[in-house]
């Protein structure tokens, strides 16, 4: 009988960016795109986050938006596609800017182009719903979920009577504000004097409201935990359990056929005033999907990057910020984003973009860390990451405006900028990097 020869596992191979927020099309002569997709292109999955819809422009806006209502045209797909990416992530605060018809179209264009996506769909069912992507060393679910949202923008289940409700795959959070009594009751006073809770008192009593726990307060809708005077005041955030549960079922469900599985979520929470700075449930929630079975969890949102963390072997990215940043060139804009900055119905997109950033004290165009991120390539063998380094990205803060915005190969002098900031970033989680050849790879 002859010997069994235990074969050497390939691992699967991934690349990852974060947000694409593309308004126009990107020049064929680029000179950042050659190497940026040699690099991305190493990944058999290519992930990133679609941080716009992809629509005709007949779409009605929404009332809401993500902060700019953006929309593009499906050509501009092809230059995504020109970086080497086959994954897209759909649920963000601006997958509903243009309401149900841009959501389908979007979702329509998207698919059309031949991306994988996930998180988005004609019900919570198809937005929670992972991407199935087959590699030549095994399958790989990815699923998107989304944390920074209006709450209409949520899909919703179908049930035997109702149909779903077209949206994005969200996680609710809740915040949780712990105060002392003495504390409360200058809240309590001032909800006495302006009659600011009168009226969620009486649907409250009415029963449209849930009862508040035993020592929880209201102050408008925000809720308190009444603590005693030796306890640390404070804020703290969860997710819901319910969208947790829903994402663990989900894994789960993915590993019965697939050698990996991947989480993308998109969050804007930060813990205080440090962008870097992951809030505390998305500390929570990464754990306990990698608890359940996932290899990685993927973060975009912040315009800033995030630390990393490698937790029981797997690596947390918790943002990477932004990949391509063309917020400033939306085209057009609706008439509640003019009526917000006193504008006619009129002007342009690029009056409307030019009136905020005049009021603004800061604006995201002049912060350099807004365009400066990582491209992580990392390998996955039986669940467990093996190999981890990433490359440097400008998107040219210093460049003339024409070329700023879109990623390209970072210099020395502003790879080591992003590294110092890297590396402060991922302290708390007690890992570090070091930047040799052009890449940067961890020296713990």
């Amino acid at each position: 009988m002859g010997r069994k020869i235990q074969m050497k596992k390939e691992p699967i191979r991934f690349t990852a960016a974060g947000d694409i927020l593309i308004t126009k099309k990107i020049p064929r002569e680029n000179d950042g795109i050659a190497e940026i997709s040699r690099y991305i292109k190493r990944g058999d999955i290519r992930m990133a986050n679609l941080e716009t819809t992809v629509t005709d422009g007949t779409c009605f806006a929404s009332a809401f938006s993500g902060g700019t209502w953006l929309t593009v045209d499906k050509s501009c797909l092809l230059d995504i596609k020109r970086y080497g990416f086959n994954m897209l992530g759909l649920a963000n605060n601006h997958s509903m800017d243009y309401s149900y018809e841009g959501l389908n179209m979007t979702i329509d264009n998207v698919n059309k182009a031949g991306f994988f996506y996930a998180g988005s769909g004609k019900n919570l069912y198809e937005a929670a719903r992972p991407a199935m992507i087959e590699t030549k060393n095994g399958r790989v679910g990815v699923i998107d979920i989304c944390s920074t949202f209006e709450n209409a923008a949520r899909a919703g289940s179908q049930t035997p009577r109702i149909p779903g409700r077209p949206g994005l795959n969200a996680l609710r959070t809740h915040n949780l504000y712990k105060i002392t009594k003495e504390h409360a009751a200058y809240l309590e006073e001032i909800n006495k004097n302006t009659g600011l809770n009168s009226l969620r008192e009486k649907h409250r009593a009415q029963g449209f409201i849930p009862s508040l726990a035993e020592n929880r307060m209201e102050f408008g809708t925000m809720e308190f935990t009444i603590v005693d005077s030796n306890e640390q005041e404070g804020r703290w955030s969860y997710s819901d359990k319910r969208d947790v549960e829903r994402t663990l079922n989900g894994i789960k469900e993915a590993l019965y056929t697939c050698e990996a599985v991947v989480i993308m979520i998109h969050s804007h929470e930060i813990k205080a005033d440090q962008e870097y700075e992951a809030d505390y449930f998305m500390e929570e929630f990464a754990h306990v999907c990698i608890d359940a079975g996932a290899c990685a969890v993927v973060g975009s949102g912040t315009h800033q990057m995030k630390g990393i963390e490698f937790y029981k072997d797997c690596p947390i990215f918790y943002c990477l910020g932004n990949f391509i940043f063309e917020n400033e060139f939306v085209r057009d804009l609706p008439a509640d984003y003019m009526e917000k900055y006193g504008l006619p119905e009129s002007a342009s997109g690029a009056e409307g973009i030019a009136k905020r950033s005049a009021k603004a004290k800061k604006t995201l165009y002049t912060i350099p860390e807004v365009y400066q991120t990582v491209i992580p390539y990392f390998e996955i063998i039986d669940g467990k990451c093996v190999k981890t380094e990433l490359l440097p990205v400008s998107l040219g803060f210093y460049k003339e405006r024409y070329k700023k915005n879109l990623p390209y190969v970072a210099d020395e002098i502003e790879a080591l900028a992003i590294l110092e900031y890297l590396n402060r970033a991922c302290r708390p989680y007690g890992v570090e990097w070091c930047y040799s050849g052009g890449i940067m790879i961890r020296s713990k």
